[in-house]
């Protein structure tokens, strides 16, 4: 209930910040407005933000969305943090792979992603990138993998086949740095950042995949 709370008054701050941002009117922003802005600030990102201006305000922008994905990569940061650990957060938006060291972002690299990759997967088949927190369940170096080096992540998670999710064999492997979105639905990093990022991620790693964040994901 406390979170449909704050969703409620995130969307609502948006909306009263959009109407006084327009160039058609002028409306005051009372205390009431500024306390709704800070609010949604505080739920959308506890570190840094990017400006709210900045935000692509189209018909396909689902403002929950956004403040799942932000609390997707705070878990992620958090946890690796906690536990000393290393993970990946990708960001199909930008087409980047961050690998976090420690609750830090450590470096970033350009990924190829799936030939539709900008919606959430649903299906084998449909060519989508998933979104959502996963694991790594196998590691797999050269000679066991048809793209050089691989991680094989759990998908569909538990999350993914309550909502009836299907498909699978989702990796992050190699042969990528094409500049294009190719494949079925895995993350493509060239083969010479395989060789870098391959030796800081293990089974049990956890591999988050966004489609956009308003966080800022850069080395610390």
């Amino acid at each position: 209930m406390e979170k449909l709370k704050k969703i409620s008054i995130a969307t609502a701050a948006i909306c009263g910040l959009i109407i006084a941002l327009s160039p058609h009117k002028t409306i005051p922003i009372t205390n009431k407005k500024l306390q709704a802005i800070s609010s949604l600030e505080n739920i959308i990102d506890t570190n840094k933000t990017i400006s709210i201006n900045s935000i692509k305000l189209d018909s396909s922008d689902n403002f929950k969305e956004l403040i799942k994905y932000n609390l997707w990569v705070d878990s992620t940061l958090n946890e690796s943090k906690a536990n000393n650990s290393n993970s990946i957060i990708v960001n199909k938006e930008r087409r980047k792979l961050y690998l976090v060291k420690n609750g830090k972002i450590d470096s970033e690299y350009n990924v190829d992603l799936g030939f539709n990759p900008y919606a959430d997967k649903q299906a084998e088949g449909d060519g989508c990138t998933p979104e959502g927190m996963y694991i790594v369940e196998k590691k797999l170096p050269p000679g066991s993998t048809n793209f050089y080096k691989a991680f094989l992540i759990n998908y569909p998670n538990k999350e993914d086949k309550a909502k009836g999710k299907t498909g699978g064999l989702i990796e992050i492997h190699g042969y990528g740095g094409k500049g294009y979105d190719w494949t079925l639905g895995c993350i493509s990093p060239s083969n010479e950042d395989m060789d870098k990022i391959f030796p800081y991620i293990e089974k049990g790693d956890r591999i988050t995949i966004i489609k956009r964040t308003t966080k800022e994901l850069s080395k610390q």
